[in-house]
C-alpha cells in the first residue's frame, strides 16, 4: 500500500452552468448516465444500477475501437445531489486492483445554477496509479466525462425530478 494513500490521484473539477438537481438526475436515470459515462468516443451501457448506499452500477464501456470494457462499482455513500464514493471492482483482465473514487457536487452560486463537480481517485498502488494515468489516460478521460455529464444535465436542467 502507498504512503500517501490519502492524496488523489486524480484530481479533476469542472465547474458547470446548471443545478446540482440537474447533475443528480443524470446519475440518477441509467438512460441518462449511458449518455455522459467514459471519455469522449465511448459508447455506455448500463447492466444494473441501484443507485443508493450499498448499491452498484454494473456498466459497459465500448471504445471507438470495439473493446469493452465491463466495469462493476460498489456505492458505498450516496449523499443526493451531494457525494458519491464508489469502489471500482478492480479487473483481473487487465490486471487492476479495487480502486476508490470520490465525487463531490458542490454548488457555486446561491441560485443553484453553477455547480462544481470534483472527481478523486484513489489508487491501490503505484503501479496502479502509474497504470490509470499513463497507460489508460484516465485524467484526459475524467475530463472528457465531466464535459460530457455538463451536456447531458444541461438537456435534463428543469426537467430533473426531486431526490
Amino acid at each position: 500500500m502507498r504512503s500517501d494513500a490519502d492524496r488523489p490521484d486524480l484530481d479533476v473539477s469542472r465547474v458547470m452552468a446548471v443545478s446540482p438537481a440537474a447533475i443528480w438526475a443524470a446519475w440518477r436515470d441509467p438512460s441518462a448516465l449511458e449518455r455522459w459515462w467514459g471519455p469522449a468516443g465511448f459508447a455506455s451501457t448500463v447492466r444494473e444500477l441501484a443507485f443508493s448506499s450499498g448499491g452498484i452500477l454494473d456498466i459497459v464501456m465500448r471504445g471507438p475501437d470495439g473493446v469493452e470494457f465491463m466495469n462493476i462499482y460498489d456505492l458505498e455513500e450516496v449523499v443526493p445531489c451531494s457525494r458519491i464514493t464508489y469502489v471500482h471492482r478492480g479487473s483481473e483482465e487487465w490486471g487492476l486492483a479495487p480502486s476508490r473514487t470520490v465525487v463531490l457536487i458542490e454548488p457555486e452560486s446561491s441560485d443553484d445554477l453553477r455547480t462544481k463537480v470534483t472527481w478523486r481517485s484513489y489508487y491501490a498502488s503505484d503501479e496502479d496509479r502509474r497504470r490509470h494515468l499513463e497507460d489508460f489516460q484516465a485524467e484526459r478521460g475524467a475530463r472528457e466525462l465531466l464535459e460530457r455529464l455538463e451536456a447531458i444535465a444541461t438537456a435534463l436542467q428543469g426537467l430533473e425530478p426531486l431526490y
